[in-house]
């Protein structure tokens, strides 16, 4: 199997790296304009190419079995209809603005199977909602927490840059969308305010962000569900001036990079059913002996797994399949789950 990774940059080469080391019969190829940091492998190279043409992204992936996109969010959408156009399936961790379930019907037409948001959050939170579902049926309510932020809370803004500081400005930018009494409406970010206490972590504070995404239209049902920002307390209060007058970017870059970037992610999902509750959670950190963050860990370890279970036929029949339509599947979610367990990416389930 020949297998294209679109995009070499900190998601990338952590997806490349594990999937050359997982599935040593399959060649890997990142395309990238520069040369990513890559281990040696038998399996696995890099090619010069410019991602920001779509014909190009056709082209490359047409000569491929299966492709993963790991490009910046302002290419994902294209790469996914790249996919559609080279008629080869690909798993997406770019989060792209647009919705891709707008593509489902013409990746059905061309018996393509696109899974996106193949990350953390959305991603892995996805992933356990679909189990929970398909489990326990329709939860009144669930929500969302998840975050990255520094090991270190006294760290300038409690923050340890460990993706692109554009995207996460984005992030701080755009209105979040929430179900609220079975309607979809948007409230501003950073609304919604709330702390909470999480298991080996603490405290931390947590706001409304727009991380739902398909959630919003793949369970009908369910009345009441958000996702919220986690940052160490104070950090919205802090970062808002800086988002206000611009400086936001040039600032965390300035003030936020670190080497070796000591990152710490947390990740809860909270579900609430007439019979009762379920909480995932999950805490991951920087790991010394690897040189990864928790961010990638989180993030790209997933999207190696979940394409190694599309390399394996396991993703499901052709169209738009976002991680809750996998998680449905109870040998696809343990695929997964297992998967990330045996790279040290544990989740926990009470209820």
């Amino acid at each position: 199997m020949k297998i294209a990774i679109l995009g070499g940059g900190a998601q990338g080469r952590v997806i490349a790296a594990d999937l050359a080391a997982s599935l040593p019969d399959a060649r890997v190829v990142v395309a990238d304009l520069v040369r990513p940091g890559l281990p040696p492998r038998h399996n696995l190279k890099w090619i010069e190419l410019d991602l920001s043409s779509r014909d190009a992204i056709a082209r490359l992936l047409a000569g491929h079995d299966l492709g993963v996109c790991a490009l910046p969010s302002r290419y994902g959408f294209a790469a996914l209809e790249a996919a559609i156009e080279a008629k080869r399936n690909m798993v997406d961790v770019s989060f792209a603005a647009e919705d891709p379930l707008a593509l489902d019907d013409r990746a059905r037409a061309a018996g393509v199977t696109l899974v996106p948001d193949a990350g953390l959050a959305p991603g892995i939170s996805n992933l356990v909602i679909g189990h929970a579902v398909a489990t326990r049926g329709t939860p009144r309510e669930l929500m969302i927490y998840v975050g990255g932020v520094s090991q270190d809370p006294s760290a300038p803004f409690g923050y340890v840059v460990t993706w692109s500081v554009d995207d996460l400005l984005e992030e701080y930018v755009r209105p979040a969308r929430i179900m609220r009494d079975g309607k979809v409406v948007t409230v501003p970010v950073f609304s919604g305010m709330e702390t909470l206490d999480l298991p080996e972590v603490g405290t931390m504070e947590a706001f409304y962000s727009d991380g739902l995404r398909s959630l919003l239209y793949t369970l009908p049902g369910v009345r009441d569900m958000g996702e919220k920002t986690l940052r160490w307390p104070g950090h919205a209060e802090a970062v808002q001036p800086l988002v206000a007058t611009g400086a936001f970017v040039h600032t965390l870059r300035e003030v936020c990079t670190a080497t070796p970037a000591r990152d710490l992610v947390a990740l809860r999902v909270r579900l609430t059913f007439a019979s009762g509750s379920q909480t995932w959670d999950m805490t991951d950190r920087y790991d010394e002996a690897t040189d990864r963050t928790a961010m990638s860990r989180t993030t790209a370890l997933t999207t190696s797994v979940v394409t190694q279970l599309a390399a394996a036929g396991g993703a499901g029949a052709p169209g738009v399949r976002p991680l809750e339509k996998v998680g449905a599947d109870e040998k696809a979610f343990r695929f997964v789950r297992d998967g990330l367990a045996q790279r040290g990416v544990r989740l926990r389930v009470d209820g």
